[in-house]
């Protein structure tokens, strides 16, 4: 079995052949080596500013200082990496009192200029740090990739090297001249990640980060998940650098998000692929999943195009207006500001070089000025046509020629939303005014002939016969394969019971029915779903408690999701917003039993709803509203204590914002939105991970419905899958789903697995799945001591609990829950068994099995517990505070309830939670409860602490940064060695103690510090 080191010095040996162009210095081996390498590079690079004297010491520890300062935190790293005209500066003042610029950085030179690329590994950090990094890849002596590694044996390897690269960020490890890296790969060899530094060296940061370890595929979306395979198409030069000067984006909104973001392998594939088809004047389409970024893509490939492409003279992204007015501003704000366009404007904080946003006259200006490749232009095809107009009127009325030479360039259009933004139409008429323009559109939904459009004379009518031959496809299939957004979850509800249906269509037909029930789906009469009975029956349904608490994912009480609701019509929409509010009123809203007491809902103003709808764009422009709507708008702002807006663009905005939730103002204190009610709005475009649960009291097909179904399955770490959930003609429904997802997987590829399941469906398959594991743990007992039964019940185990999890999430399982309590009740000695055989099956393997023996034997096993799809109800923290404050209240029943559920902890916690008891019951003077209980738990664990360093003769500070570090899933001890070295025990104490020979202490110190650990973290989880 090849070890870490084989796997690593491979790597580098890969890395180093000639064809790759890195370099291996096996003389650099500390981290001073690094800073001495660096201060030879710029040397090197500024022979010529530094008049042939090189650097003193004096000056390199300047130059320490300011590189500190630079890159004090990863986003400021990023932003410095990036420079002036794309070129990393650093100012010295020198010793003779001179003041120099000292280049260190060119993002443009890829492959040859000045760019050097070297591969260090197992650097010896500074002295104050305690961990040492595996791979690093240098360009001009700075960290830009680092690289962990894990051996194969490891099946989630790639997750513990990822763990491994947040402890040493935690610790300080990204500090200094590593502060500049930039993209982290991780990998087992068998399966590698690549991701950007995340934002933050904190746990939150790298949480939200674990979501975005993308994997590599080919422009045919192969994936390439072996290191080696990885390291020659991937890390090889000139890509590496391309990726880190070309294909990352800093996004800054200016106000509370400041991070890196690395594009995924199909937005790179895109992007490359428009680019050599503009350099030879020919267009076509990109088709990207929905959901799957194409903004940034259409964003990016336009920066690209304007700064690096020969043979382009400008390059114009076409935006729709919609997305204009609700939030693609704000998005521009963010990823597209000065210091993403490799030029600065000095003092200006907004963006001065994305222009056509809002100011046409500065768009026209754009357009009859020479060429600047620093100046993207944004627009809509609205503004853009008026542009042409006035800047051929101006070129007339100037006399100048102007605008003949803007017809003569080659200018290319990229169109983010192809038909939303563009019509054929559209498209021709701007053609003849720039005969050598090329068109290039990106799409999630394309249009075929099954779906086509019905178009007047000879306008085109699919995707291909508007902007040519497709480039590049990433489907829906793709996307939730790469998982790079969300599957669906869709329920088909409806609020007519059948013998009422049957005797509708018989009144309505006279008598007669077909027995196709979409036929008599078809045959129903549109005003019965307009009627209030429906509507209530409806709003009942959404705002049953338990569904509640799954579709808005309520969590301490409080929901951390929203939900859209979309209608057939203005006027429908507003019916159900009146009968909503008025429900709201009068507290008949919430119907239904809550789930017990672990999980309610207790935010006394939920649910926060909106109405919103387009209306006539003229009627926005000139602000003109009904009453209603200033009513509506009235309102809003009561449910905020905000001032009405007069302005319906300004509700709107502030309704996106509200409901996107992604600034903090929005995230805290009531200040989101719960539904929103709308017609076509939001539905697409609109991009926000915090949706999850979509309404539909409506038809829907093809396009429509699969970008009104793609609001929710953006990735978030809080949810698993995008909640659907239909109100009308089921069976309609149904087929409909079936015939889009079919259209939009790619002939080639099987459609029917991305189908949305039904309960029926998800209830069969878990009864299945139950009785395969029952008869793989009957093997097992058995044969207790085989491997493959070990591996076979564990499997079973997993693919049972991801079943029960998604069974779990469908309403109809609450009408059948008494059926499961038997399963519930056994959950947690099933995990405990399958957590205890992971530990047996890991350390079997080792001793018995040979590499691709491991990898064949673990193809169907999990030993992450965050990547597995599983799910189980905890008595958490907030819930046992609940019934402590309970106990303190003397409320009815208390003590039973407090007893029942503390019964379900593990017996080491259980005499804690007794003795608070008792102190809460004999006692009447007012305490505390949850400082009571957390001081009793850090006791608990300084106790465990303590006596384990006094007992072994270790470091108490490293020991308890070791426990604080410690992850009970990844079974790895932090600082081991270093703990090891501090150890002060004797070869004869250390023999009596433990029994054990003093040549296995590693081994045996290993194994006593995780049993121990491991308590700990039984203790933490309880805080």
């Amino acid at each position: 079995m090849s070890t870490e080191l084989d796997i690593e010095r491979d790597f580098i040996r890969i890395l180093s052949e000639k064809e790759n162009q890195w370099r291996y210095r096996p003389d650099i081996k500390t981290e001073a080596d690094l800073w001495g390498n660096f201060f030879s590079h710029l040397d090197r690079l500024n022979v010529a500013v530094l008049k042939d004297i090189k650097l003193s010491i004096k000056e390199t520890k300047k130059i320490q200082v300011e590189l500190a300062r630079l890159t004090g935190t990863p986003f400021l790293a990023s932003q410095w990496l990036r420079g002036e005209n794309g070129i990393s500066q650093i100012v010295l003042e020198r010793d003779t009192g001179e003041k120099v610029t000292l280049e260190a950085f060119r993002n443009k030179d890829i492959s040859g200029g000045t760019s050097s690329y070297e591969v260090v590994h197992q650097i010896v950090p500074d002295t104050k740090r305690l961990v040492r990094g595996d791979v690093t890849l240098l360009i001009n002596g700075l960290p830009i990739i680092h690289v962990e590694l894990k051996k194969e044996s490891a099946k989630d390897g790639f997750i513990q090297a990822y763990q491994q690269i947040q402890r040493y960020a935690e610790e300080g490890f990204f500090k200094g001249i590593y502060a500049t890296t930039q993209i982290f790969v991780v990998s087992n060899k068998v399966d590698t990640r690549y991701f950007a530094r995340p934002s933050e060296d904190t746990p939150q940061a790298y949480k939200r980060m674990e979501k975005f370890l993308f994997n590599w595929r080919t422009e045919d979306n192969i994936p390439v998940p072996d290191l080696f395979d990885f390291t020659r198409v991937v890390l090889r030069i000139p890509d590496a650098h391309e990726l880190i000067s070309q294909f990352t984006v800093l996004v800054d909104d200016q106000k509370n998000q400041k991070f890196l973001m690395v594009l995924r392998p199909y937005q790179i594939h895109a992007i490359r692929r428009i680019r050599r088809q503009a350099a030879q004047h020919e267009g076509g389409f990109i088709w990207h999943a929905t959901g799957s970024g194409k903004t940034i893509t259409s964003f990016v490939a336009t920066k690209l195009l304007a700064q690096h492409s020969i043979g382009v003279d400008r390059t114009v992204m076409v935006v729709d207006r919609t997305d204009l007015d609700a939030q693609t501003q704000d998005e521009f704000t963010k990823f597209a500001s000065e210091y993403h366009t490799g030029q600065s404007t000095g003092t200006a904080v907004a963006n001065t070089l994305i222009v056509g946003i809002k100011n046409q006259k500065q768009l026209t200006r754009s357009l009859l000025s020479a060429k600047n490749n620093n100046t993207i232009l944004v627009t809509t095809i609205q503004k853009l046509s008026a542009a042409m107009r006035n800047a051929q009127q101006e070129s007339e009325k100037k006399g100048t020629n102007q605008f003949e030479k803007l017809r003569k360039e080659h200018v290319v259009f990229i169109v983010d939303e192809a038909h939303r933004a563009v019509s054929d139409e559209e498209m021709r008429r701007i053609k003849k005014l720039l005969p050598n323009s090329t068109w290039f559109g990106l799409t999630g939904t394309p249009i075929f002939e099954e779906n086509k459009k019905q178009e007047n004379g000879t306008y085109a009518r699919t995707t291909e016969q508007q902007y040519g031959p497709l480039l590049h496809a990433y489907t829906t299939k793709n996307a939730m394969d790469d998982e790079a957004v969300l599957g669906f979850q869709v329920e088909y509800h409806s609020l007519l019971l059948e013998e009422d249906q049957e005797e509708i269509i018989a009144r309505a037909n006279k008598g007669k029915r077909s027995d196709d029930p979409i036929k008599q789906e078809s045959q129903l009469p549109a005003e019965l779903y307009e009627d209030d009975k429906h509507i209530h029956a409806m709003l009942h349904k959404i705002f049953n408690r338990r569904s509640v608490i799954k579709k808005f994912n309520v969590k301490n009480g409080y929901p951390t999701m929203s939900g859209i609701l979309t209608t057939h019509s203005i006027a429908q929409a507003k019916r159900v917003y009146y009968m909503l509010k008025k429900m709201k009123d009068e507290g008949t809203l919430l119907t239904g039993r809550q789930f017990d007491e672990r999980h309610q809902l207790i935010d006394e103003d939920f649910p926060r709803v909106a109405i919103t709808f387009s209306t006539n764009p003229d009627q926005l422009d000139k602000n003109a509203q009904d009453d209603e709507l200033v009513e509506i708008m009235t309102d809003y702002a009561k449910q905020f204590d905000m001032t009405a807006h007069d302005d319906e663009k300004l509700y709107n905005q502030n309704i996106n914002r509200r409901l996107a939730r992604k600034e903090k103002q929005y995230q805290i204190n009531g200040q989101w939105l719960d539904l929103v009610i709308v017609v076509d709005r939001l539905l697409t475009g609109f991009d926000s991970p915090t949706i999850q649960t979509l309404y539909v009291d409506r038809e829907m097909s093809y396009q429509k419905m699969l970008q009104a179904f793609s609001r929710t399955n953006r990735i978030s770490f809080e949810k698993d899958v995008g909640m659907i959930v239909t109100f009308r003609k089921p069976e309609t429904m149904k087929r409909n789903v079936q015939d889009t997802f079919r259209l939009f997987s790619n002939e080639i590829q099987d459609f029917k697995v991305l189908i949305p399941r039904e309960y029926k469906e998800v209830r069969e398959e878990f009864e299945s799945l139950a009785q395969v594991y029952h008869q793989a743990e009957g093997k097992l007992l058995v044969n207790p001591t085989d491997v493959k039964a070990m591996i076979n019940q564990v499997s079973a185990y997993q693919k049972l609990e991801k079943s029960y999890k998604a069974l779990k999430s469908y309403d109809e399982y609450e009408e059948e829950i008494e059926e499961f309590t038997e399963f519930v009740e056994a959950i947690p000695n099933y995990q405990g068994k399958n957590e205890n055989l992971k530990v047996k099956i890991k350390e079997k393997l080792v001793e018995e099995y040979d590499d691709r023996d491991i990898e064949e034997l673990l193809a169907d096993i999990t030993f992450s517990s965050h990547l597995n799809a599983t799910h189980k109800d905890v008595v958490d923290s907030f819930y046992i505070n609940q019934l402590l404050r309970a106990l303190q209240e003397r409320e009815e029943g208390a003590i039973e309830r407090f007893d029942k559920e503390i019964q379900m902890k593990d017996p080491l916690v259980q005499p804690m939670y007794e003795e608070l008891k008792n102190q809460l019951i004999h006692t009447e003077e007012p305490i505390n409860v949850i400082a009571l209980k957390e001081d009793a738990i850090q006791d608990k664990i300084r106790h465990l602490t303590e006596n384990q360093a006094q007992e072994l003769g270790l470091s108490i500070e490293l020991l308890q940064s070791a426990a604080n570090e410690y992850r009970s899933e990844g079974k790895v001890i932090p600082y081991l060695s270093h703990l090891l070295d501090t150890m002060t025990l004797s070869k004869e104490a250390f023999e009596e103690k433990t029994g054990e020979k003093y040549r296995r202490r590693t081994k045996v110190l290993e194994q006593l510090l995780q049993k121990n650990f491991d308590i700990i973290q039984k203790w933490k989880e309880e805080l």
